[in-house]
């Protein structure tokens, strides 16, 4: 019966946010915020980081709640993303610090809120490995997926 339940909602939450990967448990601290100090690489280049999702950021066993995008053009400077780097890796839950145009396609560059630069996997990103946009944090509930997972 338990069974029955949770593909139900499995099934209801892929149709009501368009992605089959609907929730994430965060595996890391690079979006925690400690103070406001992540907000200044975005204003030191003209952003108003007033209106970005997630102004309290996360952390480690928080439970994101995840929207599919259906268009790159979707997705701003500011929005918290997930992306799919690849190689069997968990995939990485960022901001989006950067957005241009190469060769008549959208590029992404996403950084931690916690880290002092962007990784090497994150500095160009092409719109098919964004596997959605962060919606909603549901705190500490992430931890019974990660001990399930042996994380």
């Amino acid at each position: 019966m338990a069974g029955f339940f949770y593909f139900l909602i499995a099934g209801a939450l892929t149709l009501a946010l368009g992605t089959t990967s609907f929730w994430m448990a965060v595996t890391s601290n690079s979006m925690r915020h400690v103070d406001e100090g992540w907000r200044n690489a975005y204003t030191s280049r003209g952003y108003d980081t007033s209106g970005f999702p997630l102004q309290g950021g996360f952390e480690r066993g928080d439970l994101l709640i995840v929207q599919g995008v259906r268009r790159a053009s979707e997705i701003s400077v500011g929005d918290v993303v997930i992306v799919d780097i690849g190689k069997g890796e968990i995939p990485l839950v960022h901001r989006v610090f950067e957005v241009w145009e190469e060769n008549g396609e959208l590029r992404f560059r996403t950084r931690g809120d916690a880290n002092f630069a962007s990784l090497p996997s994150e500095m160009s990103i092409a719109p098919e490995r964004i596997m959605g946009r962060v919606v909603f944090v549901i705190p500490k509930v992430g931890h019974i997926f990660l001990l399930v997972q042996g994380r």
